[in-house]
C-alpha cells in the first residue's frame, strides 16, 4: 500500500473504497484522500487507517476508479446555456430549428436579442444551410437573432441593423467578421448571469467526470468569474484559459503598441483551480467547413486551398509581442498549410513558460510532427471531428485526408504522451469523454465506418490523453494520476475503461467525481461504509 507519511490534520478525509482504483501498480482496492490530495492507495483496511477515523468512507459498490478526466480544448463557459439561448445542437431541418427558435422567443419582451448556442447548420440540418435572414425575422417575430456557428454565424434583419449592417439584400449569413460585427453590439451577460451559467457549465462538466479544462478561448471577464468563483469555493473544474485579450475577435485589430499593452506584465499567476494556457490566435478555417488551409489543391477545386485568417507577418507579430510579455501562444490550425505557418513561428517556450500548442492540427503531417519535436512545440487535438462528419471531410478533402486526419498514432509516435492532448471543442462536438476514447482506439464512427484504421490507439493511451496528458499539457504534473500526493481529482465509472473490448466505453455512466477532494457530483446518492 502506498500511504503518506502523516495525514494532514483537517477533518476533510474522504475514503473510496469497495471498487477498483487505477493506482501506479495497477487496480488497489482503495484510495485515500485528506487536505485535497492523495494520501493512501492499496487495500480497504490499510487506507481507512491511513486516512484517519474521521475520514468519510464511500463504498463505490464494484465501479472503477480512474484519475480525474481533462478536456485538452474545450469552450465549456457556454456549455449549459439553455435557458439562456436557443438550444440547436440536435435541430435536424429547418423547420426544427426555427420551431425551437419561435418557442424560446414567445413571451420574451419585443426588442431583446435571441441568441443560439453554437451548432452546424450545414452538417446538421437536412437541408444542409442555416435559416435564412427573412425565415429569423418570421421566427422571431423582429426581434434581433445571432445564431453562432463557430467561424461564422447568421442575423436577422435587426440583428444586422444594430450592428450597422444594411439587410436590404443580406441572405443573413455571416463570414467570421462580421459575425464578431455583430456579436459586439449583442448586450453583455449581467455579472450574475454568467456567474451562474459558468458554474452550471462546470457542473455539467462533473457529470461527465471532467475533473479540469483547457478553455480553448476564454475573455478576460469570464476569467475573472472563474476566479472568483474559486476564490470563494463556488468552483468544481480546474481551469486552464486560453485567452482572447481583447474579449472579441481572436486575432485581434489593434496595432502592435495596444497589443503590448494588453499583454504586459505576462498572464496572471496560477492558482489551485486557474491558470492561463497562453495567448490564442488563429490562422485557418475547418475541415468539416471546407476552409482548412493545405499545401494542395482540394480534389476537384483547382486553384483552391482554403482559407486563411492572418497573414504571416502579422501572424509573427502578434506571436513575438506575445513571447517578449512572457506568455505562451496557442493558433488554431487545421490544414497542413496553416500547421506550416504556425510551425515557423511558434517554439517550445522558455524559462517560466509553457510551450506553444498547435490547436487542432487535424491534417499535419509526419515531417510536420517531427520539426515540432525539434521546436518543442505541442499539440492539442480532438478527434470527434471524425465522429459524425467523416463524409463532410471526405468530400471537402478526399478519403485520403479523412484517413489520415487526427492522427493520434503518429503523434503519440513521434512526439509521445506528454506532448499531444485529447479534447473535444465543445460545443462543436459532444461533450462525453467516452464515445471519444472509444473513437481513438477503434477509428470508427458512430455509423461504424472507418476512419483511418492505421491511427488506431490502445486503451492505456486514449484514457491516458485525457488525464495524464493534458496534465502535462497544463504543467501541471501533479494531476492526472492517481498517486500519493497527487491532487485528489478522481472520476468513478460503471465500467472498466480499459476494457479490451472498445465498445464497452459506450455508455459509460460517471457514478461520482471528485475534485480536490471534494464530491461535487454524484448520479445517486453514494453509499457510506
Amino acid at each position: 500500500m502506498q500511504q503518506s507519511p502523516t495525514p494532514s490534520p483537517r477533518s476533510d478525509g474522504l475514503v473510496l473504497t469497495g471498487g477498483r482504483v487505477l493506482g501506479p501498480d495497477g487496480w488497489a482496492g482503495a484510495v485515500g484522500v485528506r487536505g485535497g490530495v492523495v494520501t493512501a492507495i492499496g487495500d480497504a483496511e490499510g487506507v481507512r487507517a491511513a486516512t484517519g477515523p474521521d475520514a468519510r468512507v464511500v463504498d463505490v459498490s464494484g465501479r472503477w476508479v480512474i484519475p480525474g478526466l481533462a478536456d485538452g480544448h474545450c469552450h465549456f463557459e457556454d456549455a449549459a446555456m439553455d435557458a439562456h439561448a436557443v438550444p440547436l445542437r440536435d435541430a435536424r431541418t429547418v423547420a426544427d430549428a426555427l420551431d425551437r427558435i419561435a418557442a424560446f422567443a414567445a413571451g420574451r419582451p419585443d426588442g431583446e436579442w435571441i441568441r443560439g448556442q453554437t451548432w452546424n447548420p450545414v452538417l446538421q440540418l437536412a437541408q444542409q444551410r442555416p435559416p435564412t435572414r427573412t425565415e429569423l425575422d418570421a421566427a422571431a417575430a423582429g426581434r434581433p437573432v445571432l445564431l453562432h456557428e463557430g467561424h461564422g454565424g447568421t442575423a436577422s434583419s435587426a440583428a444586422l441593423r444594430r450592428a450597422g449592417i444594411d439587410p436590404a439584400g443580406h441572405g443573413g449569413h455571416l463570414d467570421r467578421a462580421d459575425a464578431d460585427r455583430v456579436a459586439a453590439v449583442v448586450p453583455p451577460w449581467t455579472p450574475a448571469q454568467r456567474r451562474a451559467q459558468i458554474r452550471d457549465a462546470m457542473r455539467l462538466l462533473n457529470a461527465h467526470g471532467i475533473t479540469s479544462v483547457v478553455a480553448g478561448a476564454m475573455t478576460p471577464a469570464d476569467l475573472a468569474v472563474v476566479r472568483a468563483l474559486a476564490d470563494d469555493g463556488g468552483a468544481t473544474v480546474r481551469v486552464a484559459a486560453m485567452v482572447v485579450p481583447t474579449g472579441a475577435a481572436l486575432n485581434p485589430d489593434v496595432d502592435r503598441d495596444r497589443w503590448r499593452e494588453l499583454l504586459a506584465g505576462g498572464p496572471p499567476g496560477p492558482t489551485p483551480w486557474t491558470s492561463v494556457r497562453g495567448v490564442k490566435l488563429q490562422i485557418d478555417g475547418g475541415m468539416t467547413l471546407g476552409t482548412a488551409h493545405t499545401r494542395d489543391d482540394y480534389p476537384g477545386r483547382s486553384g483552391y486551398r482554403g482559407s486563411t485568417v492572418v497573414d504571416a507577418a502579422r501572424l509573427r507579430t502578434l506571436v513575438r509581442i506575445a513571447h517578449d510579455c512572457g506568455w505562451p501562444v496557442g493558433v488554431h490550425v487545421v490544414g497542413d498549410a496553416a500547421v506550416d505557418l504556425a510551425l515557423d513561428v511558434l517554439g517550445g517556450g522558455a524559462p517560466g513558460r509553457l510551450p506553444d500548442v498547435l490547436i487542432h492540427a487535424s491534417l499535419m503531417t509526419r515531417d510536420q510532427m517531427l520539426r515540432a519535436r525539434g521546436s518543442g512545440v505541442v499539440v492539442a487535438a480532438q478527434a470527434p471531428f471524425l465522429w459524425r462528419n467523416g463524409r463532410a471531410i471526405a468530400g471537402h478533402l478526399g478519403e485520403d485526408a479523412l484517413r489520415r486526419a487526427v492522427p493520434f498514432r503518429d503523434w503519440l509516435d513521434v512526439l509521445g504522451p506528454d506532448r499531444v492532448c485529447a479534447g473535444t471543442d465543445h460545443p462543436i462536438n459532444a461533450l462525453d469523454p467516452f464515445p471519444n476514447m472509444y473513437l481513438m482506439r477503434t477509428r470508427r464512427d458512430v455509423t461504424g465506418a472507418d476512419v483511418g484504421a492505421g491511427q488506431r490507439i490502445t486503451a492505456a493511451e486514449a484514457l491516458g490523453l485525457y488525464t495524464a496528458s493534458v496534465a502535462a499539457h497544463t504543467g501541471r504534473p501533479d494531476r492526472g494520476r492517481i498517486t500519493v500526493g497527487a491532487d485528489a481529482d478522481l472520476t468513478v465509472v460503471d465500467r472498466d475503461p480499459l476494457d479490451d473490448d472498445p465498445a464497452a466505453l459506450l455508455g459509460t455512466s460517471v457514478e461520482l467525481t471528485v475534485v480536490a477532494g471534494r464530491m461535487v457530483h454524484e448520479r445517486t446518492p453514494a453509499a457510506t461504509a
